[in-house]
């Protein structure tokens, strides 16, 4: 089940929370995932079992509670022995949607950017997943509600987020520059301390996200379709970017099990 954060000020940052009580009904038979670069920050919670991920060449094997502030590659991950979990999903603004609840720099996140929970939260893990286990979902949905309050902090809100509605809405660098009055130079200072990456970087990577979420949910092999609507010079230029970040050509790509295969339609 999914649900939204009930309160305006949450809203502003976490999409949704995935609540996941029996991941066979979900994932069936299938719970070995690829997970790719983004700009959508992922938190998962373990309420029971463990998971095994690949990440850089290396492998982890955990029942800890994860978040996922930014990857650098793809993550392939088996969740097999993972029976109930949730995934907080955040707004896909980088790191300026992790940083209201966090004591930490977007720098700092990004040396680190897959970490346990309780080496970013503190004393607001304590405790914190297994007390989930014992509600119900409601009672997780307000309990988490809770928890992301007591961590927020208003001013470490920033440039990202006040133009969030504009970047949201498909705007380019220009008309960025244009609505802000700042030279590109001041907008890539804002958005390697508050998103940890440049704007170019930041837009390249929604745009892959937006491409690849259309593809597994439409398996439209009409490749210019993709071309024409999120601004690709041409087939090649889309061709050469999923594989950049994938590893896969698009074909190639409809063919490998992914999390975004499973992930909730918006609300």
């Amino acid at each position: 089940m999914v649900y939204k954060p009930t309160s305006d000020q949450l809203r502003k940052h976490i999409d949704h929370y995935w609540v996941i009580a029996d991941s066979d009904k979900i994932f069936n038979e299938q719970k070995s995932l690829y997970a790719y670069p983004g700009i959508t920050p992922d938190m998962l919670i373990v309420l029971d079992g463990h998971y095994t991920f690949h990440y850089l060449g290396k492998e982890y094997q955990s029942n800890k509670s994860l978040l996922f502030s930014f990857i650098h590659d793809k993550v392939f991950l088996d969740i097999t022995q993972l029976k109930a979990f949730i995934v907080v999903r955040f707004k896909p603004r980088g790191l300026a949607s992790l940083l209201p609840f966090l004591e930490v720099t977007s720098g700092e996140l990004m040396k680190n950017p897959v970490n346990f929970i309780t080496s970013l939260f503190g004393d607001f893990t304590i405790n914190f997943e297994t007390y989930l286990k014992n509600l119900d979902k409601n009672e997780i949905v307000a309990h988490l509600d809770d928890w992301f309050t007591k961590a927020f902090r208003k001013e470490r809100e920033g440039f990202v987020v006040d133009m969030a509605a504009h970047i949201d809405s498909g705007y380019n660098l220009k008309e960025i520059m244009k609505v802000t009055n700042y030279s590109y130079a001041t907008l890539e200072r804002y958005f390697k301390r508050e998103a940890g990456m440049t704007p170019k970087k930041y837009q390249s990577l929604k745009r892959f996200k937006q491409t690849i979420e259309e593809l597994y949910t439409t398996q439209n092999t009409e490749w210019m379709h993709y071309v024409a609507k999120f601004g690709y010079f041409d087939q090649s230029h889309f061709i050469k970017e999923i594989k950049k970040h994938t590893s896969f050509t698009p074909a190639q790509l409809l063919g490998v099990p992914s999390i975004s295969s499973y992930r909730p339609v918006k609300l």
